[in-house]
């Protein structure tokens, strides 16, 4: 098969399904080791330690992920084409502009960073006593922008590099937890070590991207046609880039504004509650997640290369397979979710988080239904059908979520996350209807 020749629906899936494996051979060792981190964590620091550790890590990381342009959409809409043509010019001003958006991104993110962690950290929960560990972590919100490395790396089919990658950051953090647990460390310690984690996972990641641009002799004369300008034969990649950051923004509101959201509103102690049943939640559908990152790279392929039906067929075989294995794999929380829970809390579980995890896990599955969804979107160019989508839901999700808390408390959260999971699904659904005929009516008109 040549570089240019689009990919059968049969050697799409499997190429997506051994880039999973991948993947899933990082998280079958990073699943366990994280679990154990969490637990040894909460042992050394207790429950109100944990929670103002994931309520500072949670506030960076919204920064950073608000301030990020989402580069590796960017890297991969408009870099596989010219990878393919081995058009290595414009490959390379694909990454000189997303590699600028990181720097500036990460600028932004920590001057935002430590400017709220000095000025606000009263509304953000924070206990005044340990207000002077939130300003030391902000210095990390530099280290969280490194979309343009993750694009790379699927560019080149490295998705074993990024599986090593994501073991590094958990694997510190259990080590130093050790370390500090053997020395007596407390809270100072233990904000130390996630610290250290996120500037030694940036650093691989940036060692990997580059070593692999190495590889493929996509360094040599990198910055000879810096002269040419950032976006030569590179229409519209402004508003995707733009666009693709937006989407990210509104999509925060399921993960870690939702915790910080918590955390200001019931305290640090439920907000690590929180995260814990988050992470169940999300572990138990990790492996479906993974694959829609494997699909993009395949969907921008048959898109580009004018194979529509291709691309649709293979979003419906998917959608089909991954909603019934993770029904499927749901079924069984019910049975495991009090060890687990107990284990990482070192007793038995509050009801109200193990009614949250049930909830949590069922807003995951309708997610999982609908994964396809927003690959779709973007890669059809639709991406403000997909700003939309997102936008709308977390408008009626955020003060949905404020009014639950307040009515039900720690109770009220997992209905608000379902609602607002069916909302999001029939909005990206609904725009790519309507986009489908709005292309169908210029085709119509340009016939």
């Amino acid at each position: 098969m040549s570089h240019t020749t689009i990919p059968s629906n049969r050697g799409s899936l499997r190429r997506s399904g051994r880039n999973l494996l991948k993947l899933l051979g990082g998280k079958v060792i990073n699943v366990p080791i994280g679990l154990l981190q969490i637990s040894l964590t909460i042992h050394l620091l207790g429950d109100k330690g944990y929670g103002f550790l994931i309520l500072l890590h949670s506030f960076y990381q919204t920064i950073g992920d608000i301030a990020e342009f989402q580069s590796w959409q960017t890297v991969l809409h408009y870099g596989i084409k010219p990878y393919e043509d081995r058009n290595i010019p414009l490959l390379q001003r694909v990454l000189r502009f997303t590699f600028l958006l990181d720097f500036c991104s990460s600028i932004a993110s920590l001057v935002i960073s430590f400017l709220c962690a000095v000025y606000f950290s009263r509304l953000l929960g924070w206990p005044a006593e340990w207000h002077y560990l939130g300003v030391f972590y902000s210095f990390s919100a530099f280290f969280m922008t490194s979309a343009t490395f993750n694009g790379i790396l699927r560019l080149l089919n490295r998705y074993d590099l990024i599986a090593i990658q994501g073991l590094i950051s958990t694997s510190i953090r259990l080590l130093g937890i050790i370390f500090l647990m053997l020395i007596g460390g407390g809270l100072a310690g233990a904000v130390g070590v996630w610290m250290l984690a996120v500037i030694v996972s940036f650093c691989s990641f940036l060692i990997f991207s580059l070593y692999q641009l190495h590889r493929h002799q996509l360094l040599k004369g990198f910055f000879t046609g810096i002269n040419e300008g950032l976006t030569k034969d590179l229409p519209g990649i402004w508003k995707f880039a733009w666009n693709t950051n937006l989407n990210m923004t509104f999509s925060l509101a399921y993960k870690q504004i939702t915790t910080l959201v918590i955390g200001g509103t019931l305290g640090p102690i439920a907000a690590g509650y929180y995260n814990i049943a988050n992470k169940i939640a999300e572990a138990m559908a990790k492996p479906i997640v993974l694959l829609q990152s494997t699909l993009y790279p395949e969907m921008v392929r048959s898109w580009q290369g004018s194979k529509p039906s291709h691309l649709y067929k293979m979003a419906l075989q998917i959608t089909a397979l991954t909603g019934g294995i993770t029904t499927v794999v749901l079924l069984i929380l019910p049975y495991i979710a009090v060890p687990i829970m107990h284990l990482l809390l070192h007793k038995d579980p509050p009801p109200e988080t193990l009614i949250l995890l049930y909830w949590l896990a069922g807003g995951e599955l309708v997610l999982i239904w609908g994964m396809s969804l927003e690959p779709i979107l973007i890669t059809t160019d639709n991406t403000a059908g997909a700003i939309y989508a997102r936008g709308m839901d977390v408008l009626f999700f955020l003060p949905m979520l404020f009014i639950f808390i307040k009515w039900w408390g720690m109770d009220g959260v997992g209905p608000a996350t379902v609602i607002a999971a069916f909302l999001l699904i029939f909005l990206q659904a609904f725009f790519i209807l309507y986009g489908r005929k709005q292309r169908t009516r210029s085709q119509k008109l340009s016939s």
